[in-house]
């Protein structure tokens, strides 16, 4: 197969190492920051291009891997005939990419990456297409990242993309937080990898409604106190957890 990559951030240097690796041939890479677009194309062998209108357009895949704001601005610049272009933000539109070429959709990895990475197996694909041709090809491109891979239209997707905040993002940021007071009050946060291990195995078994716990679950206000009382120097903290408590207060004890 092969691949012109635009982009040059997170998504578009680990999904082109692994192309390259799997044995895919890539063209260019095409990206506005001239240091992260030649690294990136020295990496894969590839072509450097700072320039969208210095592109050449070849027989082969397209993959727009850059920010979800940005995907529209660079689409709008392309003119690929029909060639297959892909974009990889899950919260945009697949209809953004209708002027560039005839064949286009979307190949979204449901995944937080990081440049660092060289695989992004597990991980769901959230795939959809102009046509149902296009969607086979794109459910196959899926496939050389060793993707499970689920259909989703534009409605769908973005309400997904709202799931991955919830479940990725939030609670990112709530480790976050507990990492920050761990090393405030010099507690090792790796003692509690194991809870969190947990949780997520559960998750895998169970309604998280069936495996909820802590104080605001039980009713004991005594604790939720204590606990408040310890936050007080931590008021971004403090705030999340009252409102985090009153939220599953409402939830399970109405």
């Amino acid at each position: 197969m092969q691949v012109t990559i635009i982009g040059s951030g997170n998504v578009a240097t680990v999904m082109g190492k692994i192309l390259f690796r799997k044995g895919h041939t890539i063209r260019q890479v095409v990206g506005r920051n001239p240091d992260a677009t030649h690294a990136l194309a020295d990496l894969l062998q590839a072509t450097a291009v700072n320039d969208l209108s210095a592109m050449q357009v070849h027989e082969g895949t397209y993959l727009l891997a850059v920010a979800d704001g940005a995907v529209a601005e660079v689409a709008a610049q392309l003119s690929l005939g029909d060639q297959l272009l892909v974009h990889t933000a899950g919260s945009v539109s697949k209809q953004v990419l209708a002027k560039a070429s005839s064949r286009y959709g979307v190949l979204w990895p449901m995944k937080m990456i990081r440049k660092s990475m060289h695989d992004l197996a597990p991980v769901t694909m959230v795939t959809d297409g102009s046509t149902e041709q296009v969607m086979d090809a794109i459910d196959a491109l899926a496939k050389v990242f060793d993707a499970d891979t689920t259909r989703a239209d534009d409605a769908l997707r973005a309400k997904m993309h709202l799931v991955a905040a919830f479940t990725s993002n939030f609670s990112n940021h709530l480790y976050h937080l507990a990492a920050d007071f761990c090393e405030a009050e010099q507690i090792d946060f790796r003692l509690f990898y194991p809870i969190i291990e947990a949780t997520v195995q559960n998750l895998q078994q169970q309604h998280p409604a069936a495996v909820q716990a802590g104080p605001a679950f039980r009713g004991d206000h005594q604790t939720e106190a204590r606990h408040l009382k310890l936050l007080e120097p931590y008021p971004q903290a403090k705030r999340l957890y009252e409102m985090m408590s009153e939220s599953i207060r409402e939830r399970f004890r109405g």
